[in-house]
């Protein structure tokens, strides 16, 4: 029983570290670029109010990103024009 445990507790902290590791890792420009366009289509599809879009579509990418394996954004271009900044 012992055993099991410790196996689990080591392959745990294995896949732990992996995703530590994999979160690190900061997207391309053009990742950047096309998660901010299909978050910002997508609070224009769920009507979301002005003053939150913002953060809808920040919290959107971060989303992605975590799933694709990269690190968070700790701030996202706010215009078109802002883009270039990523």
């Amino acid at each position: 029983m012992q055993n099991f445990s410790l196996s689990a507790l080591l392959a745990t902290t294995v896949l732990l570290s992996a995703s530590v590791f994999a979160n690190n890792i900061k997207a391309p420009k053009e990742t950047l670029i096309s998660l901010t366009d299909i978050c910002t289509k997508a609070a224009a599809q769920e009507q979301i109010e002005s003053v939150e879009e913002q953060q809808f579509v920040s919290d959107c990418v971060n989303a992605q990103l975590i799933e694709m394996g990269y690190q968070r954004q700790s701030s996202l271009a706010k215009t078109e024009l802002t883009k270039d900044n990523l």
